[in-house]
């Protein structure tokens, strides 16, 4: 009887311990929160002279021999990595930087109107591949508006006209994982006023 319950005993230990291991090697990460977050210091667009602004001044038209260009318009978004625990007993590792891999700009009105292709441009992704190290600051340029974009509505009905503009403001949503694979998303909003400006000579 001794050793019967001994055999059991080792065996609901042993039981024990192996899905306990099983448990500890399970991709599961996702599903636990981060414990860094994405700062944006500040996103940064040009006026009309190429000038950093708080505003991006986009012209949905240029005219170059004769021809209608259109040109994409870019901003430049400055993030850095952060600890949601400022004082960790264990200090930052490497495991808390943060991947970025993609971002999606969608546009909304002040007058909250938000249908794609009539009100507003249609919203596009992009791809990113940028390590956000925690402590450190980094700057990249994101495409806000597409050169397409200019040749379709609402922003083609722009061209030609003096006094039309679109004020919208575009939201950039943020993806990426801590280096443990636990996801992180951040949002970031600029103002961007679309209309046929005069070319500058």
């Amino acid at each position: 009887m001794k050793k019967f319950n001994l055999y059991l005993y080792s065996k609901i230990a042993g039981i024990i311990i192996l899905n306990f291991l099983l448990f500890s090697c399970n991709p599961l990460e996702k599903d636990y929160k981060s414990n860094s977050f994405i700062i944006i210091e500040n996103i940064i667009g040009k006026d009309l002279q190429g000038n950093d602004s708080s505003v991006v001044f986009s012209d949905v038209v240029k005219v170059e021999n004769g021809q209608n260009v259109f040109y994409s318009d870019f901003v430049t978004v400055t993030l850095r990595a952060a600890l949601l625990d400022p004082n960790p007993i264990m200090g930052a590792s490497q495991y808390n930087d943060i991947m970025l891999t993609r971002y999606v700009v969608t546009y909304t009105r002040s007058d909250g109107a938000t249908t794609e292709g009539t009100a507003v441009p249609y919203h596009f992704e992009g791809s990113l591949s940028t390590l956000l190290p925690v402590g450190s600051t980094v700057s990249l340029p994101l495409m806000i508006v597409r050169d397409i974009a200019k040749s379709q509505p609402p922003l083609d009905a722009l061209i030609g006209n003096p006094t039309g503009m679109l004020e919208c403001t575009a939201r950039i949503d943020f993806y990426g994982h801590d280096l443990r694979n636990r996801e992180v998303t951040q949002v970031g909003y600029i103002t961007v006023r679309f209309a046929d400006y005069i070319d500058q000579q």
